[in-house]
């Protein structure tokens, strides 16, 4: 028996010293930096809270804590509401199921450099898809990636993030949609009840726990948006305003092309209190909704 636990031992120390050196290590390393001043050539020194006083009160953090927050706000229920859509009509009894479910799911994994220069392309003021469409009915053409309303800026790049994101959320909501009882279904079916009332009455309330999880997940990926800016913009320092500039830009901006390994530290502790707070505010509303019986 001992000779077992000590095999158990070995056979879990590679998990174990990953999980040291590349997880607990950077965590607390982050934390000790955020105290500091570091180049990544010469020894920190400590500075106490001074990075954590500049970061809050310099107005370019805010604006980008501004920026992610309107991102969120457009991405996370869009890109659920469609989702759950999605996955509610792929659940049903038509032909092709499989081509349209690999069609929702390509976005997932193309590159953001591809799908860049497509929503690029896309939002074009002048050859662009979206305002020839508008064009054709009547509307004016919009500037989407350079207007002077930054909220329409961070509005068409959430639209383009759904785009991309949406696949993944639909396969986690038709995963559950399939695991409501079909006899239920057939019951309430056989009873009377509408394809809405067995929408929202039964395949909902089952599935409301993925749901929630998805929402979670979103949340997350939303305040974590970089490569969807990356993407659209190109460079961090020529390519994005100010303006439309999210958290994990100025905080790769900061840390990998000015070398401000302090502030940028102080700041990702400072999104990452941001995150924990909305998602424990999810976490309050999850029993009036979420139902896991």
């Amino acid at each position: 028996m001992h000779k077992q636990g000590y095999w158990g031992y070995i056979f879990t120390l590679p998990f174990l010293i990953n999980l040291v050196v590349f997880v607990f290590f950077p965590i607390g390393f982050s934390a000790y930096i955020a105290f500091t001043q570091w180049d990544l050539f010469n020894p920190p020194r400590w500075v106490g809270l001074d990075n954590w006083i500049r970061t809050l009160s310099d107005p370019p953090f805010w604006i980008s804590v501004r920026n992610v927050l309107v991102f969120a706000g457009i991405f996370v229920p869009i890109q659920t509401l469609f989702a759950f859509i999605i996955a509610y009509l792929l659940n049903q009894s038509i032909r092709g199921k499989s081509l349209f479910r690999l069609f929702y799911f390509m976005p997932v994994v193309t590159p953001w450099i591809a799908g860049g220069i497509l929503w690029v392309w896309l939002y074009n003021y002048r050859f662009g898809l979206i305002n020839w469409l508008l064009g054709s009915v009547g509307i004016d053409a919009v500037h989407w990636l350079d207007n002077k309303h930054w909220w329409v800026v961070i509005a068409s790049v959430a639209i383009a993030n759904v785009w991309k994101g949406i696949g993944s959320s639909m396969i986690l909501l038709l995963a559950g949609m399939q695991n409501v009882p079909k006899e239920m279904l057939e019951a309430a079916a056989i009873d009377g009840a509408t394809r809405w009332v067995r929408l929202t009455r039964i395949i909902f309330p089952l599935v409301s726990p993925m749901l929630y999880m998805v929402m979670i997940l979103s949340t997350i990926a939303a305040f974590q948006a970089f490569d969807v800016f990356l993407g659209m913009f190109g460079s961090v320092t020529a390519g994005i305003p100010e303006q439309h500039m999210v958290t994990n830009l100025i905080i790769y901006r900061d840390a990998f092309l000015f070398f401000k390994m302090g502030p940028a530290s102080a700041m990702a502790w400072l999104l990452f209190v941001i995150i924990l707070s909305i998602t424990l505010f999810q976490r309050y509303f999850e029993k009036k909704w979420v139902h896991y019986d």
